[in-house]
């Protein structure tokens, strides 16, 4: 299956025999299988063949929350899928549903306080912070993140280190405007890009040639671990890249802690970064500006990294994935190819921070 959400859904499963009887059940019916082929409507946003109104949609919400909530881990599943959900939807016209989930999602929640299990009961005080539901994106992908560390703790490798199904074939791009109108990274523009605000490197980097920058730019997918985070940074540093884009709830180096800062080491002042609130925006502006797209995951028809060519001028991007989901198909859709590490043992996948730096020697390498 194609889908993130089916994905979790097995995930959320596979531990409870008796949800197994019940899926078997549907499946036998007809009624659990992959989602049918999605037609495109309106401003690139996706909806069935017969879209239900807004007050259908929660009412299904309703039901299967209902169906899996004295269930740990399917219902933190359900959780995750929803926020997942409420994130491709939020830019859709109106923002009637976007409204009508965040609120169903934080009654939810709230519905916890009783739950028998504490790592479900304790997520009941996200609800009761969530007072006010015109939050942006970021605050709403911030507020739901314990939810997904409460979703994977205690998941062995081999639950989620999975080779996933073809995802390329899936359709349906979303598009959203872009939070920055700065212009992208290029070898002429270099200088310029790094002193503006948003790449915290001014002081450092202006003293610095920028012309030797290595063309290789690093766009980061909802990377929940600040210690990942300040890994990249040292190594886009070591390798003098030309940007690190940091998207959706992708810890910065500005967070609050300080977690990005101290893990990076102090790498992050000499490194142009950005944040940007959506993914794929940033890749269709790279695209367009002639940047090669590469994506760094284990999809079926992924290539080995040592049999692609990465070519230098304007520049190639490294689409990097959250640590445990990976990425969604559309951002898989929108890269010009997809690539893995070729691994030998059991496991055959690695540390999104130590494939990051793989991957960039590697790129590194065909350009020296």
């Amino acid at each position: 299956r194609s889908s993130r959400s089916f994905a979790l859904r097995r995930t959320a499963l596979s531990s409870d025999p008796q949800l197994l009887r019940m899926a078997a059940k549907r499946a036998a019916a007809g009624e659990d299988g992959p989602p049918a082929k999605q037609a495109k409507f309106g401003d690139g946003q996706i909806d069935p063949p017969h879209p239900r109104s807004v007050e259908e949609e929660v009412a299904v919400e309703e039901s299967s929350f209902e169906r899996v909530r004295r269930n740990k881990v399917a219902c933190l599943g359900f959780l995750v899928r929803l926020a997942q959900r409420i994130e491709r939807v939020w830019d859709a016209e109106g923002g009637d549903l976007r409204r009508a989930l965040l609120t169903f999602y934080r009654s939810s929640l709230l519905s916890l306080s009783d739950h028998k299990d504490k790592d479900c009961s304790i997520l009941a005080g996200l609800g009761e912070k969530m007072k006010n539901i015109d939050m942006d994106l970021r605050q709403f992908l911030t507020m739901a993140l314990p939810v997904e560390r409460q979703h994977t703790r205690g998941l062995r490798d081999d639950e989620f280190l999975v080779t996933r199904p073809d995802d390329l074939s899936a359709g349906g791009q979303t598009t959203s405007s872009s939070t920055s109108s700065r212009a992208l990274p290029t070898a002429e523009t270099d200088t310029d890009a790094t002193q503006s605000p948003p790449c915290r490197a001014a002081g450092v980097v202006a003293s610095n040639k920028e012309d030797d920058r290595l063309p290789l730019v690093l766009v980061c997918d909802n990377l929940r671990s600040a210690f990942n985070v300040g890994s990249l940074f040292r190594t886009a540093e070591c390798l003098r890249v030309r940007k690190i884009y940091l998207c959706g709830y992708t810890a910065t180096p500005e967070d609050a802690k300080g977690q990005t800062a101290k893990a990076s080491m102090g790498a992050h002042d000499y490194v142009p970064w950005e944040h940007r609130e959506k993914t794929l925006p940033v890749l269709e502006e790279l695209r367009a500006a002639g940047y090669f797209v590469a994506a760094l995951e284990t999809a079926q028809n992924s290539v080995s990294l040592y049999e692609q060519s990465f070519p230098a001028s304007p520049g190639t991007a490294l689409l990097l994935g959250n640590e445990r989901h990976g990425l969604e198909a559309d951002l898989l859709a929108a890269c010009s190819a997809v690539v893995r590490i070729p691994c030998k043992g059991v496991k055959n996948s690695l540390n999104v921070g130590i494939a990051a730096a793989i991957c960039s020697y590697e790129v590194a390498r065909q350009w020296s």
